[in-house]
């Protein structure tokens, strides 16, 4: 991996989190500010989470020492972290990262990035020039403004084992194919069902996990925890019908 080299969130799926580095900014009598957030991960390296206004960056990043800033403070660099709600994961593996909209009415962005874990899952956000971790935080009114595309308002089974699969698409018309075959799962963003619109950059990889056992088969509403995916109250669910053993 290159320095400076720009990421993706799909590029932290599979990845296993080995350590936190922080930076933060001590300014006159205020508490220190989180900064800059690097996350270790297994076969990437370090990654540079960090907000150039709002919203997150990622990119290819070594930790760097503390440093003085003229008349606005200095910034601390620590290393092993251990004052982030982030630190609790070292040791698991990124198993889906989800993007976080905030829209008010007025302005609309990228807030920030849902990371989830085997145990539990950690927000990261980005929103008025500094870095906010959210984990179990409530943040007040801002939370009515903030949204991740995880609720299925259709579901449509397209293979019941070897693999279990589905053509589903969230409340705001996203398409999604979930996937479980030899033990791994995988959720996939796509412009339609339409195989042939797979190849372009509205598609990536949303989630992906492997849990051991080998299987092809899985009911939906184990795959939709495991996955961080939801249905609507009102979801339109079809399954494939049973096959005729005569037929």
């Amino acid at each position: 991996m290159i320095d400076d080299e720009e990421l993706f969130a799909a590029d932290l799926i599979g990845r296993r989190l080995l350590k936190v580095t922080t930076a933060w900014h001590h300014y006159a009598d205020d508490d220190p500010s989180l900064v800059h957030l690097w996350l270790h991960l297994e076969s990437l390296g370090p990654v540079l989470f960090h907000t150039p206004s709002t919203g997150l960056s990622l990119r290819a990043d070594q930790p760097h020492g503390p440093y003085a800033m003229e008349e606005h403070g200095s910034v601390s660099v620590i290393d092993d972290s251990p004052d982030v709600p982030v630190t609790r994961f070292v040791g698991q593996t990124i198993r889906s990262v989800r993007q976080i909209d905030y829209n008010d009415g007025h302005v609309g962005f990228t807030a920030g990035l849902t990371l989830q874990f085997p145990s539990s899952s950690i927000r990261l956000l980005g929103l008025v020039d500094g870095l906010l971790i959210a984990h179990d935080q409530h943040l007040g009114a801002v939370e009515a403004h903030l949204h991740e595309d995880v609720t299925l308002a259709r579901v449509m089974q397209t293979s019941g084992s070897c693999p279990s699969q589905w053509d589903a698409w969230t409340t705001t018309g996203q398409y999604l194919y979930l996937r479980y075959r030899h033990g791994e799962g995988t959720v996939e963003q796509h412009p339609s069902e339409d195989v042939d619109t797979w190849d372009g950059g509205e598609s990536r990889l949303w989630t992906s996990w492997d849990d051991g056992t080998d299987g092809g088969q899985i009911e939906l509403t184990d795959f939709l925890v495991t996955a961080g995916l939801r249905l609507a109250p009102d979801a339109e669910v079809r399954t494939t019908p049973p096959i005729d053993p005569k037929a």
